[in-house]
């Protein structure tokens, strides 16, 4: 009788953990083999979050879309009006195939210069449809964690060396409008469960891209 409950209990945890297995695979779908973006060994779920001000950007705007993440700022002299540049121009390419394009969310790591409604027009320069949010720095910092995004800011010292420190660091009184913000320049691309999934390294093609996001 021992033998026989005992045997019954294995099937049960087996097929418990069949269960488990079916619905994790039925929850997060498999990815295509993608040309240039690097797939996250399991996807990773992020923080709960809210950013924005009048209309909060959380989680469920992450929801039931496929959605490309960039992190900069918006007096970036270089990285981050190029990226955006090149996203417009993927989502032609998008729109030519006749696919949707996914969801385009710059976040700003710079919330102290940057407000929502100045990032909402900086985004709407490159495309209508783009999402220019910024948040406290505490809510920002959670994406970034689980991202793996660094950002620091970058000034110049009275010794002409540049300085690099952590966002919340005090710097000189003559250097807090004129900062530079080194910061991570991949794409990072969020399944719609919500979860991050795959980035694309620099350099990036929009091309590249394109043909990897045709393959969702």
């Amino acid at each position: 009788m021992k033998k026989s409950k005992a045997i019954i209990a294995a099937g049960v945890i087996g097929l418990s953990a069949l269960g488990a297995i079916v619905a994790n695979n039925i929850q997060q779908p498999s990815l295509p083999t993608f040309i240039t973006a690097y797939a996250q060994p399991q996807q990773v779920t992020l923080p709960t979050f809210a950013l924005g001000d009048k209309q909060k950007f959380t989680n469920a705007q992450l929801k039931d879309k496929w959605s490309l993440v960039f992190f900069g700022y918006a007096s970036c002299p270089d990285v981050c009006p190029t990226e955006l540049y090149n996203l417009n121009n993927v989502a032609g390419m998008m729109a030519d195939a006749g696919k949707v394009m996914p969801q385009v969310v710059f976040i700003s790591v710079d919330p102290q210069r940057d407000s929502n409604e100045m990032l909402t027009t900086y985004a709407h320069f490159y495309n209508d449809d783009f999402i220019g949010v910024t948040g406290e720095s505490s809510e920002i910092d959670k994406l970034v964690a689980s991202f793996g995004v660094i950002y620091q800011k970058t000034f110049l010292a009275n010794n002409g060396k540049y300085v690099s420190v952590p966002y919340t660091a005090p710097i000189p009184e003559e250097q807090r409008e004129s900062y530079l913000i080194n910061h991570s320049s991949r794409l990072y691309l969020v399944n719609p469960q919500g979860q991050y999934v795959a980035a694309f390294a620099p350099p990036h093609s929009a091309k590249k891209i394109a043909e990897d996001l045709l393959r969702l």
